[in-house]
């Protein structure tokens, strides 16, 4: 639309001012660019994360799914599989805490040795990726109480030991170049700690006059070798990513 105005003076060349038919025809502000590209960054940067957001409704959909059915099957309600034992118990909360913290250790080594075990492209990938699955089922196993529960499935917990032992010599073996390239003293002094713990725990009570809480102090000590042992492996292997050089 165009807006001609005369003056008064005859003779005058008239005044053209053009103007936007439409307020939403007019150019946007800079403040409205700004926000436009910062909601255009904040969609974009969201658009990746939608697998990953599939992932964790269906972990969290298996959890779940597995809690009701445990539940449903034994006849006990679902809080009991949610909230915290010690909750239910009415116990104080430091009890089993050495014993989470043994979790924590284990299960943090696994995800670190897997993590790093992504970035590899050379056979080492197979250690890591087998030390950290070999590191998760432990950290499992004492959460859970695998072997303590051996028998509900006939089985016995030298069995279950049995197992874990090939799975090491598996992931020593399987590598056993890069293997002697790493501080395996570490990862000796962990395994001979479990070890001893599982032979304490086979002697029969009053055989030996052994300390109490012992089984439990060696199998604490020898998870903190065998994490350090993983950590510093993986240490070592994104170091050498960094810096091609030391590889």
């Amino acid at each position: 639309m165009t807006v001609i105005a005369m003056g008064s003076i005859i003779g005058q060349v008239p005044l053209q001012v053009s103007t936007p038919s439409d307020p939403l025809d007019a150019p946007p502000t800079g403040r409205t660019r700004f926000l436009t590209q910062v909601i255009h960054e904040i969609i974009h940067a969201q658009l990746p994360a939608l697998p990953w957001a599939g992932a964790a409704a269906a972990a969290a959909a298996i959890l779940l799914g597995g809690a009701y059915f445990v539940a449903a099957v034994t006849g006990h309600p679902i809080g009991v599989l949610l909230r915290d034992a010690n909750a239910i118990a009415r116990q104080p909360n430091y009890f089993g805490a050495i014993d989470h913290a043994e979790v924590l250790l284990m299960s943090g080594a696994a995800w670190i040795a897997l993590f790093t075990a992504t970035l590899k492209r050379d056979r080492s990938v197979l250690f890591l990726a087998l030390g950290g699955a070999l590191s998760g089922l432990l950290a499992l196993d004492n959460l859970y109480m695998l072997h303590e529960s051996a028998w509900r499935f006939h089985l016995n917990e030298q069995v279950i030991f049995s197992l874990y032992g090939v799975l090491l010599l598996l992931t020593v073996f399987t590598s056993f170049r890069e293997f002697l390239q790493t501080p395996f003293v570490l990862l000796g002094v962990g395994a001979a700690l479990f070890a001893a713990a599982v032979l304490v725990d086979a002697i029969p009570p009053g055989i030996l006059p052994l300390p109490t809480g012992i089984e439990d102090s060696l199998e604490l000590v020898g998870t903190c070798f065998w994490s350090a042992y993983f950590v510093k492996c993986s240490w070592d292997v994104l170091v050498a990513r960094r810096d091609p050089a030391l590889d």
